[in-house]
């Protein structure tokens, strides 16, 4: 019995894991400058390297006029990005479009 209680301990620790995670507030605005960033560009506010070759943890900022703030913090794994990117600079335009439509309607 008292084994089993660990184990369930245990669990539950490792899925409260995620939580913790969720609960860091990634929108500080203190950590992005708006006034000398063009709009529809990309702000890298850290870069770590990761146990993996040629992946990197990057946390970046995307200034524009249709996120909700004039900018949203991404928190990213992979591959670093390539600011020029057409296709990034796409997807979080659209990203901060579907944010802007979600806040006007109080969700």
């Amino acid at each position: 019995m008292l084994r089993k209680m660990g184990l369930i301990a245990v669990l539950m620790a490792i899925l409260s894991l995620p939580l913790a995670a969720f609960a860091q507030d990634l929108s500080r605005s203190e950590d992005v400058n708006t006034a000398n960033v063009a709009h529809n560009s990309f702000v890298i506010l850290s870069e770590e390297e990761t146990g993996v070759p040629g992946y990197v943890h990057q946390r970046y900022a995307f200034v524009s006029p249709h996120c909700p703030a004039g900018f949203q913090i991404i928190d990213y794994y992979g591959a670093p990005i390539d600011p020029n990117d057409a296709s990034l600079q796409i997807r979080e335009r659209s990203m901060c479009s579907d944010l802007s439509f979600d806040s006007a309607d109080g969700d």
